[in-house]
């Protein structure tokens, strides 16, 4: 039996990679891959009906299906292949009965049960022996053409008595499994998945804090009122015009003070701006 996990890999790593080339050169040799393949039955549907639909029965259903393939009065082959690899029902059965738990009767006939069923059909035939050097390659492509009547034998002829020609030769069957071993040598492939890492995006920090922005504009619209208020108009001497002494020195008490409050609040702003300085160096 073949060393490979269950199921074949469709989409994703192919599990059967090693293997491939046979399965292919196998659904070739079939004549599924130009039919239906994973859904091709034998003679291309004629004692079923028409097209079915195998990946999506179970291996009970198939089991059925093949039953009433061979009652079919006009199946002269006797046969109830199905399937990309054009298993007939006794080998099926014998699959079933020799490994339950991975082919229970409620597993899909999919592509990975195909596929599955395949390679433990090879590994039966010596393929694992082969890799290991313990079987020869003549045998072993001897043995496939016991499995498959569409793969020759060593003569280029069927192993079976009324195959004159296949569609194949031997040598590319050679060919084919000089790729497989070139596979086993290298070894399964590594799948580099893609990883998409999120990278945090630096939000830009303003440059003026807002509730230093709004101090500061809060600070500075009073004192621009006071000024307005006291030397806006049409100067300073349309102010004092009119004004008796009394309010003049009034007036002038009162824009000292102002100049005092414009000294301390331009010290203020001054520190405020150096707190926006270490605010935003930290």
């Amino acid at each position: 039996m073949t060393n490979v996990p269950a199921g074949a890999a469709i989409g994703r790593a192919d599990k059967y990679y090693v293997y491939r080339p046979l399965l292919d050169l196998i659904g070739f040799t079939e004549g599924t891959d130009k039919g239906d393949g994973y859904n091709e039955t034998l003679a291309y549907g004629a004692y079923t009906g028409g097209d079915v639909d195998l990946v999506s029965m179970t291996l009970k259903e198939l089991d059925a299906l093949q039953t009433k393939m061979l009652q079919h009065p006009k199946n002269k082959w006797k046969s109830s292949a199905a399937g990309r690899y054009q298993i007939v029902r006794t080998t099926a059965r014998s699959i079933r009965k020799k490994l339950p738990e991975r082919f229970p009767l409620s597993r899909k006939f999919d592509a990975d049960c195909q596929d599955e069923m395949a390679c433990y059909l090879l590994g039966v035939r010596g393929i694992d022996k082969y890799l290991a050097g313990r079987l020869s390659e003549d045998t072993l492509i001897n043995n496939l053409a016991q499995e498959w009547a569409s793969i020759p034998t060593t003569k280029g002829t069927g192993h079976y008595g009324n195959q004159s020609h296949t569609p194949v030769t031997p040598a590319k069957v050679r060919s084919v499994l000089a790729e497989i071993r070139k596979r086993h040598k290298a070894g399964q492939p590594v799948i580099e998945k893609e990883v998409t890492v999120e990278v945090p995006v630096p939000i830009d920090r303003p440059v003026v804090p807002e509730k230093v922005e709004k101090e500061v504009r809060q600070k500075t619209n009073w004192l621009s009122g006071i000024f307005g208020s006291v030397f806006g108009g049409g100067g300073v001497a349309a102010f004092f015009a009119g004004m008796d002494r009394d309010a003049v020195i009034l007036t002038l008490v009162i824009g000292i003070g102002v100049v005092v409050a414009v000294l301390v609040g331009g010290e203020w702003i001054v520190r405020r701006v150096k707190s926006i300085r270490k605010e935003l160096e930290a």
